[in-house]
């Protein structure tokens, strides 16, 4: 850095739109003195209006969950309920583990297949299955059923 900086040159690159960065790296002095004199003096920088900036727009992945990740995520939850229930206060550190964790298992429950469960099993829905398919379910459920009364 220069004991003496360029202003008119910090001046020009402040009006190119430069970084503050960039112009102390290059130049000297310091951001809040480069703010400061840019702003009694007037200095205009260009504004890029949102809708023109480069965004990156990334569709996510579909995230393949396992059961045993459902798992693991219900015990999580079920833990960090657990641990809330104390009268104890978190550090900020653990406050934002605490959340992060919560965050992500939440994430997993969500993006899952979810699975109707009734008192009886598992509720199939019978939309995207075909009439064969239903057919053979319906023979095996009748099946099943008389087994059951056999072996009472």
């Amino acid at each position: 850095m220069s004991e003496n900086p360029d202003w008119e040159s910090i001046h020009t690159k402040y009006e190119q739109g430069a970084s503050l960065r960039d112009i102390v790296r290059e130049h000297g002095s310091s951001i809040a003195t480069i703010s400061r004199c840019a702003r009694h003096e007037g200095w205009v920088r260009p504004i890029t209006p949102l809708e023109t900036r480069k965004v990156k727009h990334e569709t996510p992945m579909p995230l393949h969950v396992s059961s045993d990740a459902l798992s693991i995520a219900r015990i999580g939850l079920h833990q960090l309920a657990q641990h809330l229930q104390t009268d104890d206060l978190l550090t900020i550190a653990s406050h934002k583990s605490l959340a992060d964790a919560l965050s992500q298992y939440v994430k997993v429950l969500l993006t899952a297949p979810q699975e109707a469960e009734t008192r009886e099993g598992l509720l199939i829905p019978l939309e995207g299955i075909s009439d064969y398919t239903r057919r053979e379910i319906r023979r095996l459920l009748l099946e099943d059923s008389e087994q059951q009364r056999e072996a009472s």
